[in-house]
């Protein structure tokens, strides 16, 4: 990689470390994210910040102008480029077991992005359009990327979530939901049957990284009177497939 070519990434990975700090981002993390000296880390942020894409705040911690935020900026780079190694995964697993497979990311006010899908070939099957947000307490997705949270940033984000019935199977009770999360963190699965939508299962596991963090969830939108003695076998295949996700991402060097 040239010197151009190289700085140029550098910008682009510290737009993408401003898009994912919520509290701010100080010279020091950013120095660490990037893997560059403080000198040049900090010549970058000046001139982010002189041209208008970021914010110097108090404590001298960083932030990205909001209206990027707004304007869905932060969704670009990392998870763009992870829809990128997942699809030709997403689609090997779906010819596999026979159901939709789907790619779900946590976004900031505790909803799921969908962002990639491999529809099933059986003339029944589940699907749901791409990009579309649904709640995260009543989902196989969502409960997987809660449990991959700190309980604190849980508990937070859980505070600020509206819960409502989405069907009549849907569980509402705040401390029914942190139970079902905490199942999901200790098997490393969620399974939700018709909580979400009646007629559809969902089984979802973590798209886990080398360092134990937790950048999305990989679901079988399954079609629950199929579904009967089927669940082993599905879940081995989406923990296969996250973890070859998470392994060729680390590879391509954009974690």
């Amino acid at each position: 990689m040239n010197d151009n070519v190289r700085s140029a990434a550098r910008v682009l990975d510290l737009l993408e470390l401003l898009s994912e700090a919520e509290e701010g981002l100080s010279l020091a993390h950013a120095t660490e994210g990037l893997g560059a000296p403080k000198s040049s880390t900090l010549m970058l942020l000046r001139t982010l910040t002189a041209r208008g894409y970021a914010l110097r705040g108090e404590g001298d911690r960083y932030r990205l102008h909001p209206v990027f935020l707004a304007k869905g900026f932060g969704w670009g780079g990392r998870a763009a480029r992870l829809v990128g190694v997942a699809e030709p995964v997403m689609r090997g697993v779906a010819d596999r077991i026979g159901e939709t497979v789907i790619l779900g990311v946590l976004t900031r006010i505790g909803s799921v992005r969908l962002v990639a899908k491999a529809v099933a070939t059986q003339d029944i099957r589940y699907d749901i359009e791409l990009g579309r947000e649904v709640p995260s307490y009543c989902t196989a997705t969502g409960r997987v990327l809660l449990a991959g949270m700190a309980a604190d940033a849980r508990a937070a984000l859980l505070d600020r979530i509206v819960i409502d019935a989405v069907t009549d199977r849907t569980m509402t009770d705040r401390a029914t939901i942190e139970a079902e999360v905490a199942v999901a963190d200790a098997r490393g699965l969620s399974i939700v049957s018709e909580e979400f939508a009646i007629g559809g299962t969902g089984i979802a596991v973590p798209v886990t990284l080398s360092d134990g963090s937790v950048i999305a969830a990989l679901n079988a939108g399954c079609v629950t009177p199929r579904l009967a003695g089927r669940e082993e076998g599905i879940v081995t295949a989406l923990r296969e497939g996250a973890a070859t996700i998470a392994a060729r991402f680390e590879h391509r060097g954009v974690a």
